[in-house]
């Protein structure tokens, strides 16, 4: 049997939706989030008025926050 979707999603964007609801889940001091953000402006695909990933979907302004995430890009 191979992964689950969820484990998939998890590889692909290093944190999960419930992962984010969770107070013990690991997060980046403000300048790396506030980089993290400042790359994902400069991307094409980054929706600048939802701040949403088109390749993730995830709201970057959330996702930037937490040390185990990252870009689907690879950017960060």
């Amino acid at each position: 049997m191979g992964i689950s979707r969820w484990e998939q999603y998890k590889e692909k964007n290093g944190v999960t939706p419930l992962d984010m609801l969770n107070p013990r889940t690991k997060k980046v001091s403000n300048e790396i989030s506030s980089n993290r953000l400042s790359i994902c402006n400069g991307c094409p695909e980054f929706i600048k008025i939802s701040k949403q990933c088109k390749k993730c979907g995830c709201f970057m302004e959330a996702k930037a926050k937490y040390e185990e995430a990252k870009c689907p890009l690879g950017k960060w």
